[in-house]
């Protein structure tokens, strides 16, 4: 086994993805993996290896998962999310958000279970939201983009809350965080203002090293803020 953390950042070809792996890519004994959906739109990242990865696709995320025999961290930053309220979207498009943003991460977490289990660190990263918290949606005025991605976000919470109950006696650290309001094609939905991903990747990685098994099924803002769920 390598001395070195092996970190996994599941959509990493833009955004706070693409921020995190370079991040990471400088960090001392740190082997950085990013994965991309299409790897001709992969960045040529110093020190990060690019896979190929869809995570709505069942035999891509085998394929991608049969070339990662071990990780100590795995960050899943892909999902999706717009402007989209309740009472308009479709019941298909809702079902779109769940199966990118729900059973995307599920299938990932799953199918990397064995590499997990490879190494002693054994952590899991959901990059959520404060739209997905349900006490701070219920107050007057909801944040962030709320709608059916605030539903699918506080799906992920529960989903990263049932993985820590049915993990933690192996050691694991299971925590959804919220990365902020960040500038990238998501965060200018909520209009200009937002921080650079690079600002908001630097934070998140210092709250992930930080970790340990205590702090599991804990919600964070990037800056370390416990969240409400």
């Amino acid at each position: 086994m390598s001395s070195d953390q092996i970190v996994l950042v599941i959509g990493a070809s833009r955004g706070v993805g693409l921020a995190l792996v370079q991040e990471l890519a400088v960090k001392p004994n740190t082997q950085t993996i990013g994965t991309v959906r299409d790897l001709n739109a992969a960045l040529d990242v110093p020190n990060v290896k690019f896979i190929a990865l869809d995570m709505t696709d069942d035999e891509s995320v085998a394929k991608a998962a049969s070339e990662i025999p071990e990780i100590d961290t795995l960050i899943i930053n892909a999902g999706m999310g717009k402007r989209d309220p309740v009472t308009t979207i479709s019941t298909a498009d809702l079902g779109t958000y769940l199966t990118v943003n729900v059973l995307g991460p599920h299938r990932v977490i799953r199918a990397l279970l064995p590499a997990l289990r490879a190494r002693k660190t054994r952590r899991i990263i959901a990059m959520s939201s404060t739209s997905g918290s349900l006490g701070g949606q219920a107050l007057p005025g909801s944040i962030g983009l709320a709608g059916a991605y605030g539903t699918s976000k506080a799906a992920l919470n529960m989903l990263s809350v049932q993985f820590h109950n049915e993990l933690q006696s192996e050691g694991f650290t299971i925590v959804p965080v919220h990365p902020g309001w960040v500038d990238t094609d998501m965060g200018k939905l909520h209009g200009p203002g937002g921080m650079p991903p690079a600002t908001s990747a630097k934070a998140i990685v210092k709250l992930v090293d930080g970790l340990t098994t205590k702090e599991s099924a804990t919600f964070y803002k990037f800056d370390g803020e416990k969240l409400a769920w």
